[in-house]
């Protein structure tokens, strides 16, 4: 389930009077790769892509091109594709009321865990290698810090988006840590990253300051949206001089298992 939409793939030639592979207009063909996408429980390379949809590689590098200019799609590192953030941001901001029923159903979770804690509290998502949080909550006094967490920023900046590398089995080696100069500070914080990142897979939660937003710490841990659907951050977050941060963990873990719980049930 992505944005609110059960994205089940139905290939081509299940549709009434389509042919399976160039049959369709551009429309339907992007379709048919979102679908794919959605449905795959990993990123998809191009070959992939053209066995699950029909579509030989030239058409698809075409499709490839717009969606991922469009936001719909994100290209990884290792030529692979997944979908991007944007049917999301639909669910949680604008569009057709059955876009809204994902952002309808994880908000009054956000909201009692923001009532229950008082901090920024916000779902992050991967786009590639950045971070994008979306249906943010905050008090008066994190309007700064909540704001700045609005916009993208690169994933290994901070706690939320360490979290979601770590659940990411395509992420690349250097993780955007200096483009691979070979120095040995960048082996160094390179190795540093794949401790922290398997310290994170073996304990299932991410703490640490914001290294992109001055003043900002973050507690962040993973929920699936829906079956088949992506692996989000949950996240609860205060200025860095808050010590009482991981205090906090328990009522998100809670929070986790309550959102897991809602989107399982049939509408």
């Amino acid at each position: 389930m992505v944005g609110g939409q059960n994205l089940r793939a139905v290939r081509p030639a299940e549709r009434p009077g389509t042919d399976p592979a160039p049959g369709g207009g551009p429309l339907r063909k992007s379709l048919a790769v979102l679908e794919a996408l959605a449905e795959a429980p990993r990123p998809l390379t191009l070959s992939d892509l053209s066995r699950r949809t029909g579509q030989p590689k030239s058409t698809l590098h075409r499709q490839l091109r717009i969606l991922t200019e469009l936001g719909l799609i994100v290209r990884m590192e290792s030529k692979s594709y997944q979908l991007g953030t944007y049917l999301f941001h639909l669910a949680a901001t604008s569009g057709p009321a059955r876009l809204h029923s994902l952002g309808h159903k994880v908000t009054p979770y956000l909201i009692e865990l923001f009532q229950l804690t008082r901090k920024i509290v916000s779902l992050g998502l991967l786009s590639g290698t950045r971070i994008q949080h979306v249906g943010t909550l905050y008090g008066q006094e994190h309007i700064p810090l909540a704001t700045a967490l609005r916009r993208p920023f690169p994933a290994h900046a901070s706690a939320a988006g360490k979290l979601l590398l770590a659940k990411n089995p395509d992420v690349p080696a250097d993780l955007g840590e200096g483009g691979g100069g070979g120095s040995r500070r960048e082996a160094a914080r390179a190795d540093a990253m794949r401790r922290e990142l398997e310290r994170i897979r073996r304990t299932g939660l991410s703490y640490a300051p914001s290294q992109h937003i001055p003043g900002l710490v973050e507690l962040a841990a993973p929920v699936t949206l829906g079956r088949g659907g992506p692996v989000a951050a949950l996240v609860v977050g205060d200025t860095v001089h808050n010590r009482d941060l991981r205090s906090a963990g328990r009522v998100l873990l809670d929070t986790v298992g309550a959102i897991e719980e809602s989107l399982l049930q049939p509408p």
